[in-house]
């Protein structure tokens, strides 16, 4: 904040101490019960779901100050290319384009190939009685998805899924420097991948979405166009798997939900919703000030950020009713882990409907289930998200 700024009343909030990463719902939610906002060394800390809204609403780019160009020109560069990072009427014309490209695609026109995707790479789980559902399951399946709809050659889903993987940290606004070298080679890598299929794709248009992102673009730079499917393949990759894991984890923390929605597949809507609720893969949402302006009543310069707090604003109480409970029978479900504004998740329609066949399945086919062994999780800031959740099932009767 800038000098003259008052910040006298605001809780201080340290990214570093352990309460943060160790106990973080519980600490920010206290946080936000003294006040909507925190100061931090990295900029305002936004914690209540309607002062969320004031900061998101405005057309501003999503942050990206933590790639400096003395560490990676290269990254420093390429994150300006995404729709992320846009905002006017560049960015707008760009989510136009976007648009029209998923409308051209009817979902429910993929919903038959989605559920087929998922139940076969449940089925060696269930004959099995036993296997990890991240690894087997979760990780793979939303890259099965998304590689023939985007036009992706299945015999390349490992490798791009894995330059995915490392790539999708560059939002990490808490990332080590030292392992932005790891984050530019995978990036390198798809960049190199998805421009040798641009080239290919260009004399040889499908019924794909890379086809009629190409044929939209028309006349735009290669970068551009390559910028935005990456965008689009790390979003439809890395974000489904890991909400689907942190849903399935709350389920299994909260074995009377999974019951009701065992009991009735037909809910699987309301468990997503929850699960993306109250246990949201987003950490952070990052927006900065082009321009002098103002956060929270208070002066902010050009290059000033303010950052949403996901896990504070979707369990804020003048918002949601018991947020602390996890309930898939909650009704109006205003979360913010798609986004708001200018920069709400174009592709969140068919991130739900993944997640919907997904929970359906699950629930029709598991008999019961229970947790074999030690569950790993990601750090805060991606998440908490498990990297391992192994199972024991038995089919329904």
């Amino acid at each position: 904040m800038t000098d003259d700024a008052t910040t006298d009343d605001m809780p201080v909030l340290r990214w570093e101490d352990e309460q943060t990463s160790e106990n973080p719902i519980a600490f920010l939610t206290d946080l936000a019960s003294k006040c909507p906002y925190a100061s931090s060394d990295k900029g305002l800390a936004v914690l209540r779901r309607e002062e969320a809204r004031d900061i998101l609403r405005r057309d501003l780019p999503i942050a990206v100050y933590h790639i400096p160009e003395e560490v990676s020109p290269y990254l420093s560069e390429r994150t300006k290319e995404p729709l992320l990072t846009r905002h006017g009427p560049e960015h707008l014309a760009l989510r136009k384009i976007l648009t029209r490209v998923f409308r051209g695609h009817v979902l429910e026109t993929l919903r038959p190939r989605i559920r087929e995707r998922f139940e076969e790479l449940l089925d060696p789980i269930m004959e099995r009685g036993e296997g990890d559902l991240v690894k087997e399951l979760f990780h793979p399946f939303p890259a099965h998805v998304l590689a023939p709809i985007l036009g992706l050659p299945m015999k390349d889903i490992d490798m791009v899924s894995a330059w995915v993987d490392s790539s999708a940290r560059w939002t990490d606004i808490f990332l080590p420097r030292e392992k932005l070298s790891e984050i530019e080679a995978a990036w390198r890598s798809l960049e190199a991948y998805l421009l040798e299929l641009l080239r290919e794709r260009r004399e040889d248009l499908k019924d794909d979405i890379f086809s009629e992102l190409i044929r939209a673009m028309e006349g735009h730079r290669e970068l551009e166009v390559v910028g935005i499917a990456m965008e689009l393949t790390r979003a439809g990759m890395d974000t489904t798997r890991r909400q689907l894991a942190n849903t399935m984890m709350a389920l299994l923390e909260n074995p009377s939900e999974w019951a009701k929605l065992s009991a009735d597949p037909a809910l699987a809507p309301g468990a997503v919703e929850e699960g993306l609720r109250y246990a949201s893969i987003t950490h952070h949402m990052s927006r900065q000030a082009v321009a002098p302006t103002e956060f929270a009543g208070m002066p902010a310069e050009a290059g000033e950020v303010a950052t949403v707090l996901a896990m504070a604003v979707n369990r804020d109480p003048r918002a949601f009713e018991n947020p602390d409970s996890f309930d898939i029978h909650r009704g109006r479900n205003a979360h913010m882990t798609f986004g708001f504004g200018s920069h709400a998740c174009i592709g969140a329609p068919l991130a739900r409907m993944e997640m919907i066949e997904a929970f359906t399945v699950l629930a029709e086919r598991i008999g019961t289930i229970e947790v074999t062994g030690p569950i790993e999780r990601a750090k805060v800031t991606i998440g908490m998200v498990p990297t391992t959740l192994p199972v024991r099932v038995t089919p329904r009767a």
